[in-house]
C-alpha cells in the first residue's frame, strides 16, 4: 500500500486575530439558531464546534466565512486571511471534469509551499493512480471524492482551513494523515466532525451548541 504523503501550504501569516463576533444572532422560522455568540478566533487557534446534527454549526461556519448574514450582531474579519473551505456537500465538484484538471486547472504543474510539483506526482500522494487522476470525477467512490477535496484543499495556499465534516466517508489511514496535516498545520482551524477521537488529538478549543441558540466555548478537546 503506497503511503499518502500530505504536505500543506499555509500560505502567508495572517493577523493576530482572525475572526471575532460581537452579539451574533441567527434564528431560522422563530428559531434560535446561534443567540448573542460573543467569540475570539486567534491565528493558530484549533477550533471543533460540536453538538447534534441540524443544531447550526454549518450556519455558524457560514456565517463566520460571511456566506450569509446574521439576524443582528457583527462579524468582524482580521487582516491577511486566505481561507480554504471544505464543503459538506462538495458543491464545489464537477462531474465531467477530470481529476487532475479539479486540482490544477489545466497546468501540469502546481505550487505546494513555494515548490513546483507535477500534478500526477501530487494526486499520487493521495493514493490516485496515473489512469484515475486522468478520469472524470464521476467515476470515483464518495470516499474517493472526499479523498480529492482534501487534495484540493491542501494544495491552497490557506492560513485558515474551515472543514465541515471532513471525516465523513474517509477510510482510516487517509484519517490518520488528515489527523498528523492538521496537527502540523500552522495556521487557524475551525472544524465540524461527530469523529471524537479525531476532534480530541486535533483541536485546542471546543465550541459546543447546548441548544436555544446556546454556544458555550471550552477549552481543550472533547474529553
Amino acid at each position: 500500500v503506497k503511503d499518502l504523503r500530505l504536505q500543506v501550504d499555509k500560505g502567508a501569516s495572517s493577523g493576530k486575530i482572525v475572526k471575532e463576533t460581537i452579539a451574533l444572532t441567527k434564528k431560522i422560522d422563530d428559531k434560535f439558531i446561534i443567540r448573542d455568540l460573543n467569540l475570539i478566533i486567534q491565528r493558530g487557534d484549533r477550533i471543533g464546534l460540536l453538538g447534534p446534527n441540524g443544531c447550526g454549526k454549518t450556519t455558524l461556519l457560514k456565517l463566520l466565512l460571511e456566506k450569509i448574514r446574521p439576524d443582528s450582531g457583527t462579524v468582524k474579519t482580521g487582516t491577511k486571511l486566505d481561507i480554504a473551505y471544505f464543503d459538506q456537500i462538495r458543491e464545489q465538484l464537477n462531474p465531467a471534469q477530470s481529476v487532475t484538471d479539479y486540482i490544477s486547472e489545466g497546468r501540469e504543474f502546481i505550487t505546494i509551499a513555494d515548490k513546483q510539483v507535477h500534478v500526477i506526482s501530487y494526486l499520487g500522494n493521495f493514493l490516485f493512480d496515473p489512469d484515475q487522476s486522468r478520469s472524470p470525477i464521476r467515476t470515483l467512490s464518495g470516499g474517493e471524492q472526499n479523498r480529492l477535496l482534501l487534495a484540493k484543499l491542501f494544495s491552497l495556499p490557506a492560513n485558515l482551513l474551515v472543514l465541515d465534516e471532513p471525516t465523513n466517508d474517509l477510510d482510516i489511514e487517509t484519517l490518520e494523515l488528515l489527523e498528523e496535516l492538521l496537527i502540523e498545520y500552522q495556521g487557524t482551524v475551525l472544524l465540524v466532525s461527530h469523529d471524537r477521537t479525531f476532534m480530541d488529538n486535533v483541536v485546542s478549543s471546543l465550541l459546543v451548541f447546548e441548544g436555544d441558540g446556546l454556544v458555550v466555548e471550552h477549552v481543550g478537546g472533547f474529553s
